[in-house]
């Protein structure tokens, strides 16, 4: 692919003490289009790139030679595909991203591009998707995107608090109404961010042994008593990566039946705890909603 590039405006410099190299916040500027964008009625600006700049949630440009602009923004953008063009076409975009320099008018060479986006939790890069494309994908506002590794996945959640005795039926519902699932977990940092979002969310500074318990559903469920073979049933968990080294406790349940899950604080090191289904004791406070980026 060849791309021209410019760059266009460099306003903030961060120093990094250790090796005094420097993150330099750039616009990469190039002959293209944002595909299934039209800019027949869009407004005029003929500073588009800067207003974007100067936009902390601004993270592209699109706009022609006369001037026609249209702005995207991270947290109310989800995908974008930009296809190469060339200078005859009139058409331009502009990506905002950081450069790792000592040299404040460096300019990559083609096969050094590669525009990230560091905003929010998860930095993320757009790719190649072929020789004149290349994508963004991220998941919707603010929610966490984690990539599994064992079966090369995305998968993004949010945690939810409705209220304290949450019904697992009530979770289920509330995720799907957003069109997503009460979501399992794959790896030990999703179930901690969960736990470590539900404390935010509950304002809860310190998991005190007051504080214990206030968790939230997750899926997966006990079909054989006695047995700890969690079934997952949101279409994109398996196996129990997030259960070792005891970062959960299932001890299936001393009176009653405890055959859900739920994230909470626990006496001990297990954050996952088994509950029962349907009403989880009173415990549950609300849900963790997921889905699979496509």
């Amino acid at each position: 692919m060849f791309f021209k590039i410019w760059l266009i405006f460099l306003v903030f410099i961060f120093l990094t003490p250790k090796n005094n190299h420097a993150d330099v916040l750039k616009m990469l500027k190039i002959f293209g289009k944002v595909l299934d964008s039209d800019l027949k009625d869009a407004e005029s600006d003929e500073n588009c790139t800067q207003t974007c700049f100067s936009d902390s949630d601004c993270i592209l440009a699109f706009f022609d030679i006369n001037s026609n602009w249209l702005l995207f923004f991270y947290y109310s953008t989800e995908t974008l595909k930009v296809e190469e063009t060339n200078r005859d076409d009139g058409f331009f975009v502009a990506f905002k991203t950081s450069l790792s320099t000592t040299n404040p008018d460096f300019c990559p060479i083609e096969s050094e591009i590669a525009p990230t986006i560091f905003l929010g939790e998860d930095p993320i890069s757009w790719t190649n998707t072929s020789d004149s494309t290349w994508q963004f994908k991220k998941c919707v506002g603010n929610w966490k995107m984690f990539k599994r590794s064992d079966r090369d996945i995305t998968v993004c959640m949010q945690v939810f608090i409705l209220g304290k005795g949450t019904t697992q039926k009530q979770a289920e519902d509330y995720c799907s109404s957003m069109g997503k699932k009460v979501t399992g977990v794959a790896m030990v940092e999703e179930s901690q961010w969960i736990l470590n979002r539900t404390g935010e969310l509950l304002n809860v500074t310190e998991w005190t042994k007051s504080e214990h318990y206030k968790g939230v559903w997750i899926d997966g469920e006990r079909k054989t008593p006695g047995i700890n073979d969690i079934t997952w049933s949101d279409g994109y968990t398996e196996g129990y990566g997030a259960f070792k080294d005891k970062w959960a406790h299932l001890d299936n349940g001393l009176v009653v039946a405890e055959d859900c899950l739920f994230v909470s604080k626990t006496p001990r090191k297990g954050i996952i705890d088994d509950v029962p289904c349907g009403d989880g004791a009173g415990l549950p406070h609300g849900v963790a909603c997921g889905y699979k980026l496509e």
